[in-house]
């Protein structure tokens, strides 16, 4: 059955590919469903004879949740492709086809190449000039993809304030704290709340490349209407989760030390935040209320599964909220160094 399947799929990567099958190599790997948290799914590497990375991936929804984010993968991809021309052709994938093969979804798109950021981004890592780079990319790339895919929306507030406060916080105390940076974010902005095509996990799992340049893959968590800021700082999270090395991530020590850290790592963080502030062409006094937005975002994206505050991540997550607006921002932007 699995190897019916592959050559069906082999075949359609070929057709798409415009070479012979017999000149195409796959490698399968199914991720299921308690693997990958959210979908079932299986990935299909297609490597032309001879190639050592592959020049195609397909993806393959088994259930309904992987139908879905392929489908949502699909949009943004297809976002990207309307934009090439703000953003480098060469750091996103291209998508070649999808559609439904044998009763599941199936989604092909080019691969890219290198190696992934958290192969040499490791536990004990300290900034260096590789990593710093890395940074200046990540808050250009992502400001570029920001720039490219904004539109204003007609109301003043995300909906995961309302989701945010039942959810994470039912005193209703982060309520008018969140209401309150929506709205300087909408007068901010002319009195328009923008919207960005965020990747949703922009991390260095899902960063490919070299000194030269770098590729972001696997867009099915991407989010047509998020808030500026949020893929940077679930970079800057990120990076600190990793350089740390804990075997459980801890977000809420990961945002202190981003805010108020006195290591040359957060300070650079920091500049990244400042770096992608002015990139997107914002004052750095919105991004006290953006990361306090994008973190609400983070925090119900993060703690979606929890149904009970029984490891008072909830509270942790709420007193985060005004830890962030009562950072000034020049601090937050690095253009002054953290008390």
């Amino acid at each position: 059955m699995i190897d019916a399947l592959s050559n069906t799929y082999r075949e359609l990567a070929a057709e798409t590919m415009g070479v012979p099958a017999g000149k195409i190599s796959i490698l399968m790997v199914h991720r299921p469903h308690e693997e990958k948290d959210y979908a079932d799914q299986s990935i299909y590497f297609f490597f032309l004879t001879g190639e050592r990375f592959p020049s195609a991936v397909g993806k393959v929804g088994f259930d309904s949740a992987g139908a879905h984010y392929l489908d949502r993968e699909r949009r943004g991809l297809q976002s990207l492709g309307d934009r090439e021309k703000a953003i480098p052709a060469s750091s996103v994938p291209r998508l070649l086809l999808y559609r439904e093969v044998g009763g599941r979804h199936a989604l092909l798109q080019s691969a890219l190449r290198g190696e992934r950021v958290s192969t040499w981004l490791t536990p004990g890592m300290r900034l260096n000039g590789r990593l710093r780079r890395f940074l200046a990319w990540a808050a250009d790339w992502s400001a570029a993809l920001g720039r490219a895919t904004r539109t204003d929306r007609g109301e003043s507030a995300p909906a995961w304030i309302e989701e945010f406060s039942v959810k994470l916080d039912r005193t209703g105390r982060s309520r008018a704290l969140l209401e309150g940076a929506a709205r300087d974010v909408w007068e901010g902005f002319g009195k328009a709340f923008p919207a960005v095509l965020a990747h949703g996990d922009f991390c260095g799992e899902n960063i490919l490349g070299d000194e030269e340049r770098y590729g972001v893959i696997d867009w099915e968590l991407c989010d047509e209407l998020s808030v500026p800021t949020y893929d940077i700082v679930d970079l800057c999270l990120w990076v600190l989760f990793r350089t740390e090395g804990h075997v459980e991530p801890d977000p809420f020590a990961a945002l202190e030390r981003l805010l108020n850290g006195h290591d040359f790592l957060a300070r650079d963080l920091r500049c990244t935040l400042g770096r992608y502030a002015a990139a997107m062409g914002f004052r750095r006094e919105l991004l006290p209320p953006l990361v306090t937005l994008a973190w609400a975002g983070y925090c119900l994206n993060k703690f979606r599964d929890l149904e009970r505050d029984e490891t008072g991540h909830f509270a942790r997550a709420r007193v985060a909220v005004r830890k962030i607006l009562g950072t000034p921002p020049e601090i937050l932007s690095g253009d002054r160094e953290a008390r």
